[in-house]
Formats: C-alpha cells, structure tokens, sequence
C-alpha cells in the first residue's frame, strides 16, 4: 500500500496567487478561528514602471481555502496591539514639548470587507476571524 496515494499530503492556505509584487511575510493560526497575516510590498516607488504602484489585494479570494472570512482587524506591525489603539508620540521642535496624540479613527482599522490597498515599501499586519 502507498502511503501517498491515499493521503493528501500537501495544503496551501493561499487559494490565489498573489500579485508578484506583494509578499507573504506572516500566516501564522492563532486559535481554531483566528489568523495573524502579514503581507508586504517590497518594490519602492518608481523603482519599477509596472509594480511600483499601490496594490489591492482581496483576502478572502487569497485565502478562501481557510475559511469565510467573518472580521478583518489590522494591527500594528508587531501584531501587539490593535492599530486604532496605538499612540504616536510627536515632537514639538519650537519649544521641545513632548505631546501624545491618540489615534482613534477604529473604522480605517475594522474593515466592512476583506479588500485590502498596500502601497509600495509598505507592510501591513491584520488579525483575520473566520466562521
């Protein structure tokens, strides 16, 4: 008996192929229902005259093999916190005050739907739900 005719031995989550601009840097399973994706745009602008352009990506036509996306949450680049929930500190050079200013616009963040926009150099990290 042939082990390997009777078992699928290979899966991939991407059910798409990703633009040839965009890169795949993170798909990591958090729990039965939650994935941590990290996709990257590794050409700079005007470094190339057809992929240094802003790309959009569909994540669930990329990845559908894992499941119906429910929720998609971006996060900051170490995927520690939730990227509505981040402070930026800004440095005021006129008389060096120090003021923290929080972000709080949560619906660029949230997304209603699984269509993405990397622009060139640019990585994003998102925490994605399924159903």
């Amino acid at each position: 008996m042939n082990y390997s005719s009777l078992y699928h031995q290979t899966w991939s989550a991407l059910s798409d192929i990703l633009p040839s601009n965009i890169h795949l840097l993170t798909l990591d399973q958090l729990n039965e229902k939650q994935y941590l994706i990290r996709l990257e745009h590794y050409f700079e602008l005007n470094e190339d005259e057809k992929y240094s352009y802003p790309t959009k990506i569909d994540l669930q036509s990329i990845f559908k093999s894992v499941g119906i996306i429910d929720k998609v949450l971006e996060l900051t680049l170490d995927a520690n916190l939730e990227l509505s929930q981040m402070n930026r500190l800004h440095w005021l050079t006129d008389n060096d005050e120090l003021l923290l200013q929080t972000n709080n616009s949560t619906n660029q963040h949230s997304l209603v739907d699984t269509n993405i926009i990397l622009n060139p150099m640019q990585i994003r990290t998102f925490r994605i739900t399924i159903v």
